[in-house]
Parts: structure tokens; sequence; C-alpha cells
């Protein structure tokens, strides 16, 4: 699964490169990444969805490393932020404000101040108050102010509890029942342009099933409520392998799906991938610094810790 890491005679190497020679010039502990492992996540996900032409934009939570995150950027990635510090990392490491979408429950007033003086993309919005909040915000500069709004589809993406996000009972999102009721009164939020309705429905997703799903309750809401939106974020969740046992996702079945949801609603298609861009591309590199015999085995222990 990690296919430019490789044991040759019992050692490791990384893309031809000796990685006990790496230890030499550079103190342990370190994470250690292939470049052309991302590069090539990269391309190969831009390949799969290339008629639908989506604007893909790297989960930052999956890993913040700035060097990454520059990688991403020039092969032409934007960025998916859930904090005021994800969002200047993203600047920081060159990503255009007009590929940014900042998601996540408790965004602050201070970090939505922000994304809106940086004119991000989208700001992706998970509650009704936070909604009202900027549109006071945009009330107060004057200016109106492009969201997206994040429906709870209620989809069991079948991963496990903890990362599971589009149930009824989790605390992303906003219900269909009071998205509906919200949008039917949109004229009296001057201030809010909603120009995306946004899903993500968890991690760690090794079917296109639950998207199926996913797609069809969208459909059915921009429909029924008559939204003219220019984008539908998507989110990302794509499985990785782990273990042989573990099934690849079929991503060129989701892409043909998805190419078809984009013609029937006429519209733009964001994704963000985090954990398939680069679950495979690195490794923690530790030095042992004691082995200690223990009454029933043995440890060893190492220079890195448990953070």
């Amino acid at each position: 699964y990690m296919s430019y890491f490789k044991y040759f005679k019992e050692k490791l190497f990384i893309e031809n490169t000796s990685v006990l020679n790496i230890t030499k010039k550079n103190k342990t502990p370190f994470y250690l990444y292939s470049e052309k492992q991302i590069k090539e996540n990269y391309l190969d996900f831009a390949k799969i969805f290339k008629s639908v032409n989506p604007l893909i934009c790297f989960a930052a939570k999956a890993n913040t490393n700035l060097a990454i995150m520059k990688i991403l950027g020039k092969l032409g990635s934007g960025a998916d932020v859930v904090s005021g510090g994800e969002l200047l990392k993203a600047l920081k490491a060159g990503i255009k404000p007009s590929k940014i979408v900042f998601s996540g429950v408790g965004k602050t007033e201070e970090e939505l101040k922000l994304a809106i003086k940086e004119r991000i993309l989208l700001i992706n919005v998970e509650s009704e108050s936070e909604a009202i909040l900027i549109n006071k915000i945009g009330k107060k500069i004057n200016r109106i102010i492009s969201i997206g709004f994040r429906i709870n589809p209620n989809v069991d993406a079948k991963t496990h509890k903890k990362i599971s996000t589009g149930k009824a009972e989790n605390k992303f999102g906003v219900s269909i029942k009071n998205f509906s009721s919200f949008y039917k009164n949109i004229k009296q939020f001057k201030n809010l342009k909603i120009d995306a309705v946004s899903v993500h429905i968890g991690s760690q997703i090794l079917s296109d099933a639950p998207y199926k799903k996913t797609l069809d309750v969208v459909a059915k809401v921009i429909k029924n409520l008559n939204i003219k939106i220019q984008y539908v974020d998507l989110g990302g969740g794509f499985g990785i392998k782990y273990s042989k046992k573990d099934k690849q996702i079929n991503l060129n079945n989701y892409a043909k799906l998805v190419y078809d949801f984009k013609q029937k609603l006429n519209c733009d298609i964001i994704f963000e991938p985090g954990r398939s861009l680069v679950g495979n591309t690195g490794i923690l590199v530790s030095k042992i610094q004691y082995i200690k015999k223990g009454l029933n085995k043995n440890f060893i222990i190492i220079d890195a810790g448990m953070n």
C-alpha cells in the first residue's frame, strides 16, 4: 500500500534512499514523507474525477505539514480547513483564498471574520446560529457573504461510530427539515448568499453505496426547494487499505454517479479528500533507546512519545 517504501536486505528505503542514512543527518524522532507518493495520490484522484472537473480541497486536518500543503497547492489543490490556524497555514502554503473552504461546527466570531477578510471561496455553515452570526458580521461591513449550508443527510456510512458524521444523531450539519425552514426565510438575511450545499458523511469509507444514497438525498433537497446554487461540496471520507482484507473503494463507479449528478443539477463539485491523499505517504522514524526486560515480555523503549 506504500509503494515508495521498500525493504532491501532488511534495510528500509524511501524512494531508493536508505532511511538509516537519513537518520545520520537528521535527529530522531521525525516524520518522513514520500513526495512522489503524495503527488501520485493527488494526480490519481484528479484523473479518476477528470470528467467531473471538481475543485479538490485537501482536508488540512489530515496533515497540516506546511511542506505537504505546498506540494499539493502547486499541483492545483485547494484546502478544506476547520480552524483559523489551518486557514492561515493554507494561505502561507500559497493556496489561493478562492480555493479555500472553511468547515467545522465551532467556528468562533474571530475565525469567521478572518475568513471573510481573506475572501475565501466558501464558509460551510453548520447551524442556523452560525448563519445568523455571519449575516450580522456581513451587515456591519456592508458585504454579502457567500456561504455553503452543510446538511445532515441521515446516511449511515457504515464506518466506525466515532468517525461517522452523516447520521441524524451526529453533531454535524443541519437536518433537512431545519435547513428547509431556514431556506424559506432566507430573504430576511440580506447579507447572506447560499452558494453551496455541503455534505460529509464520515471517514474511512470503503464502499460507494453510502455516497450514492447521499447524492440522492442532496439532489432531492435541491430540487424540492428549487435552490439555485453554484457548488455542491460532497466532502471526503474515502477510505484507504490498512490491511490485505480491506477492500478498496471503487472511485471509478462513484465518479460516474457524480458526473450524472453534476449534469442533472448543473453545478460545480467540491471534494475534500484527506486521508486518501496522505495516509500512505509517511512514516515516523524513531531510535531504540533501551531494551527493558519484563517478567512476561521484553519492552523496546524508543525516543518518540505518544504525541
